[in-house]
């Protein structure tokens, strides 16, 4: 690992690739290391919900949950693949955001049986997605811009995802017909709309933070 100090902090700037091997043509290092057993516990606690619901007879919440157990292998595999290196701390972020829907929202039912909890899982859920989408995206494009526009950027992010969330909400109630709709009204669409953006505006305020106490934010 290669640091920087400034004063009496020292901040990471890169990861420098250490006991490096050979994986199927990717580069196998101690980031990768904690990213593969983050991913494995993340998956395992996936795949124990996927199993219980479905021996409950919650098929609609297990194949939820396996639809976001596939959607992150995949992401992993390309993230591997490419060596886009999202720190794990955001990493852990958007995996507590997952699970937290999973178990706390469907497995412990907290959707049906809460009206604030919903609430409380667009704005974290949105934090944290917001900030992993921008990571992406800079690793992508390395752009080169002003902090002004990366927190409007982060805010735009955070909406864009909500917004395709709330989408995918409609298009789920409208096909499959649930007998609890994800979107039983529109007021709830508007208050979920309103929780994502209070998610991203926080998202800003992270990145933000660290460029005003004169750091790069960690990418």
């Amino acid at each position: 690992m290669e640091y920087w100090k400034s004063g009496n902090s020292i901040c990471l700037l890169s990861l420098r690739v250490d006991n490096n091997k050979d994986l199927g043509g990717t580069i196998l290092t101690n980031y990768n290391r904690n990213n593969l057993l983050l991913t494995g516990i993340f998956l395992a606690g996936l795949l124990i919900l996927i199993v219980v619901l479905a021996e409950q007879g919650r098929y609609d919440y297990a194949k939820n949950i396996a639809v976001k157990a596939s959607i992150w292998t995949i992401y992993s595999f390309f993230e591997l693949k490419y060596n886009m290196t999202v720190p794990n701390y955001i990493r852990a972020l958007v995996m507590v955001a997952v699970l937290s829907d999973s178990f706390i929202g469907l497995y412990l039912n907290l959707y049906v049986t809460s009206s604030v909890f919903d609430k409380i899982q667009h704005v974290y859920g949105s934090y944290a997605f917001s900030l992993f989408a921008f990571t992406i995206l800079h690793r992508l494009l390395h752009p080169v811009v002003s902090r002004a526009f990366n927190c409007l950027l982060v805010i735009l992010i955070g909406l864009s995802i909500g917004a395709v969330y709330e989408i995918g909400e409609f298009i789920g109630d409208l096909v499959a017909r649930p007998q609890v709709p994800s979107q039983p009204s529109l007021l709830d669409t508007n208050l979920d709309l309103i929780a994502d953006f209070t998610g991203a505006l926080i998202a800003a305020v992270h990145v933000a933070f660290f460029s005003t106490i004169g750091r790069t934010f960690k990418l």
